[in-house]
């Protein structure tokens, strides 16, 4: 089984969905779409070739959220991670 890590931004904004989704949506909802996530993580790491590439790294979507991994001799590194309805091709530059 591959690992996946994180970088501390797209850390950063993890814990931010899931602070987000616990005020807006509640405890049981903000968890299962926090553990949905991390389980689409693990799905990439052991598939890595899943994502699309787009520039330096690939891109995975998962619900409302779209995430950018680079490949690693581990599994993938988790880069950035953004809501589909931000303009990533600005914040990617």
């Amino acid at each position: 089984m591959a690992v996946y890590k994180l970088s501390e931004d797209a850390y950063s904004v993890l814990e931010k969905v899931y602070e987000y989704s616990l005020l807006n949506f509640g405890e049981q909802t903000a968890g299962e779409y926090y553990l949905s996530l991390h389980q689409s993580f693990q799905l990439v790491a052991d598939q890595p070739k899943l994502g699309r590439e787009f520039h330096e790294f690939r891109r995975h979507e998962h619900r409302s959220h779209v995430y950018f991994y680079k490949i690693t001799d581990y599994g993938i590194l988790i880069v950035h991670i953004y809501h589909q309805k931000e303009n990533i091709d600005v914040k990617m530059q």
